[in-house]
């Protein structure tokens, strides 16, 4: 049986404080659970992109979002459960920023899909530390996985070449795979304070590194 965290009469305090009736505010029993989830969600990305999952807890959870236990378990069974949906959160915004700029350029042009990259996950640490550390290991490693692969096939499939050239195809995609381990290390090291260059310098450099590893650039 779950534990609820709290008094009986503490719960009902607290629905009066943050979780409203119609009347105060406008806002539905949905649109509060929906807040809630938000709210743990939002938590759940600062503390796991700045202390790790591993030294997260369910209490700090439900402090940082000003919740008790009560509502984490009536959004999520467990942390990890947590921790999937902020990792399917965070890939679907970089998902939505990325493939469309990998999509219109592609192998052709890397500069639009590296540039979105970079404007995402630079803006905001956490995100590296949580795409770049925190998934290597355990359950969230091949969902990461999944995604660098998705990224890879677009990126491969934009090439207007691929079908001209097949012989080129076992490179490239060995290229673009360690393209994308550089990319997040590279991530990594600006935000340990490694690397002290803007954005649009980093960019700049890996446009550089990406032209010289293509193989029609070589050939």
């Amino acid at each position: 049986m779950v534990n609820l965290g709290c008094e009986t009469t503490a719960c009902q305090l607290e629905d009066q404080v943050t979780a409203p009736a119609r009347s105060y505010g406008g806002l539905s029993a949905e649109e509060r659970r929906a807040q809630r989830r938000t709210r743990l969600l939002d938590a759940g990305l600062e503390l796991f992109g700045t202390q790790g999952i591993g030294g997260t807890t369910v209490d700090e959870v439900c402090a940082q979002a000003g919740l008790t236990k009560r509502y984490f378990y009536q959004n999520f069974a467990t942390l990890d459960d947590l921790v999937h949906a902020v990792v399917e959160r965070v890939l679907a915004e970089l998902t939505d920023s990325v493939m469309p700029a990998i999509a219109a350029s592609g192998w052709r042009n890397p500069r639009p899909a590296i540039s979105a990259f970079f404007d995402v996950v630079l803006a905001d640490p956490r995100l590296v530390r949580l795409l770049v550390v925190e998934t290597h290991v355990g359950s969230l490693a091949p969902r990461r996985q999944e995604f660098i692969e998705r990224v890879v096939d677009l990126w491969l499939l934009a090439d207007p070449e691929i079908n001209e050239h097949p012989e080129h195809l076992p490179e490239q995609r060995l290229l673009a795979h360690a393209y994308a381990g550089a990319a997040g290390e590279i991530a990594l090291a600006w935000v340990n304070g490694r690397i002290d260059l803007p954005a649009e310098q980093i960019t700049d450099h890996l446009v550089r590194i990406f032209e010289r590893i293509s193989p029609r650039a070589r050939s």
